[in-house]
């Protein structure tokens, strides 16, 4: 298979005998490569690029190797599907199979996987073949597994761009795809994570962001993902702090927080607030209790017992109104507490801790 864009150079008379025999192509993955072309899409023919942009294109190399003997041949399809693939979406040149493991200076496989791990090793093949950029992986099969690795090796800048690693559940049919999906994403710009440095006035505040406890500040965060994330900071007797804060590529966040931030949580208000609600209850309980007591109509078998017990009714009744009296008084007072220190007595809502 000689996807379009590859580059084949003519190796020396048993130069690559040597160094990489040919085998022969299974039907099955001949079958399947020939479904993955047929299912690409057809580009209208382009135009002879000028000799301008053909020094503007990038060049790259790309090899697949098995993990072991019997992979050898579906890793060479796979370089072909990969070759193919990046030279279609991409538009860029590409170093011919044979070519990129002829220029390798290898004679076995397992020196050549060695090799392809090696950016010192690759880079003598990228020098050799003009390319700055280096696509190399393995593929295996576990069971009815295939497990794949990708690296996008930047050989001018001596690092590993990008890896991709994927098992992939199934056949041929399933594995081409998902190849060339890993492909697309192997070439996507990379977005660093950031990290939160976190100080506090006082110290030793309590520290969650995206609801997970980190520890106390002041604290580093671990690398987290560029964008919003929630960030809450507690202390004992102080409001906690909350906000969305948004965390830069490669950079760190540096948050400091303030007395004024954590401001102090006055205590009297709750207990005060309960108090007054507790005594509210207990007058108005003891007004509904006296208030029973003063009902019944006075009895007695005399008019002075008669008069004693109704003067004994009147002083329940007296007692049951100012018992409502002063149950109504310190619910008042219960609720002016609540509605005047209502953050100090239930707390603030997390819309209202970062504020």
């Amino acid at each position: 298979m000689n996807p379009a864009g590859a580059l084949h150079s003519r190796p020396e008379h048993g130069e690559l005998r040597r160094h990489h025999p040919r085998r022969p192509r299974s039907v099955l993955i001949a079958a399947a490569l020939g479904f993955a072309a047929a299912a690409a899409p057809v580009a209208a023919p382009a135009a002879a690029p000028s000799a301008e942009d053909a020094a503007r294109r990038e060049k790259l190399a790309v090899l697949v190797l098995g993990t072991t003997e019997k992979d050898a041949e579906l890793a060479d399809n796979l370089t072909e599907v990969l070759i193919g693939s990046i030279a279609q979406r991409r538009g860029v040149e590409m170093a011919g199979r044979e070519e990129f493991r002829a220029r390798l200076g290898v004679e076995s496989e397992q020196r050549a996987q060695a090799c392809i791990d090696d950016l010192a090793c690759l880079g003598r093949a990228a020098v050799s073949l003009g390319v700055r950029r280096i696509v190399a992986g393995t593929v295996g099969t576990r069971g009815k597994q295939y497990l794949f690795n990708l690296n996008l090796n930047n050989i001018e800048a001596g690092r590993v761009e990008n890896h991709i690693f994927r098992l992939v559940e199934g056949g041929i049919k399933d594995l081409i795809p998902a190849v060339q999906s890993a492909a697309d994403e192997l070439f996507r710009p990379r977005v660093e994570p950031g990290r939160i440095q976190l100080q506090s006035t006082p110290e030793g505040a309590r520290v969650s962001i995206d609801n997970a406890y980190l520890g106390v500040t002041p604290l580093i965060s671990g690398t987290l993902l560029a964008g919003k994330h929630k960030v809450r900071v507690e202390a004992d007797g102080r409001f906690p702090w909350v906000s969305a804060v948004d965390v830069i590529p490669g950079q760190d966040l540096g948050v400091t927080l303030t007395e004024a931030n954590l401001p102090r949580r006055r205590q009297w208000p709750a207990t005060a607030a309960v108090a007054s609600a507790s005594l509210a209850a207990l007058s108005l309980a003891a007004g509904g209790f006296l208030g029973v007591l003063s009902q019944p109509t006075p009895s007695g078998s005399t008019r002075a017992e008669a008069q004693r017990d109704f003067d004994q009714k009147r002083q329940f009744a007296i007692g049951a109104d100012a018992g409502f009296i002063a149950g109504a008084v310190f619910g008042l007072t219960a609720l002016c507490i609540i509605l005047g220190y209502r953050d100090d007595v239930f707390g603030r809502s997390d819309d209202d801790a970062g504020k």
